[in-house]
């Protein structure tokens, strides 16, 4: 009897973990409620250069925003205006309850060799450590005096819950 019960404890242990993994969510830089244009000037905060109006994805969510342990794919496909050497991009909050910079994941992730006028594409993978406090949003940064153009384009997949 006592094996038959640590065998069903064990294994309502390993189901519950399966349920306890975190959620995918997808994001498609181009699905943006900000305009299919980013522009990256000179930060008025720091030393750095970045998005003004970071890329907002909150409404594709429908209220089931990620929570830590979630992961987020970011999606991109863009044309610059200008040669980069590195784009940085880091998964943020940039709501005015979140004080306009919360990050959601720790991670920075960077893009290197951006050529002008050529399509450039890829997938970065974030691992969400912050719970947002009410937007999910893109920074897009770097640390070069480069000011930039991006032109979105759909990149194939649909912002939301994987």
């Amino acid at each position: 009897m006592k094996k038959f019960l640590w065998t069903a404890l064990i294994s309502v242990l390993l189901l519950g973990s399966l349920f306890a993994e975190g959620k995918s969510y997808v994001i498609d830089l181009a699905d943006t409620s900000n305009g299919k244009v980013v522009t990256i000037d000179k930060n008025q905060y720091g030393p750095n250069y970045q998005n003004t109006n970071p890329p907002t994805f909150t409404k594709f969510f429908a209220g089931k925003l990620p929570q830590p342990g979630d992961t987020i794919e970011v999606h991109f496909k863009f044309v610059s205006n200008v040669d980069l050497p590195i784009l940085q991009m880091m998964v943020i909050d940039n709501s005015e309850a979140a004080k306009w910079w919360t990050p959601i994941s720790n991670e920075n992730q960077a893009v290197e060799g951006i050529k002008a006028n050529v399509p450039f594409e890829g997938v970065l993978t974030y691992k969400v450590a912050a719970k947002p406090v009410s937007a999910v949003s893109v920074q897009l940064m770097y640390d070069d005096p480069i000011k930039s153009k991006l032109t979105l384009q759909k990149s194939g997949v649909k912002t939301g819950l994987k």
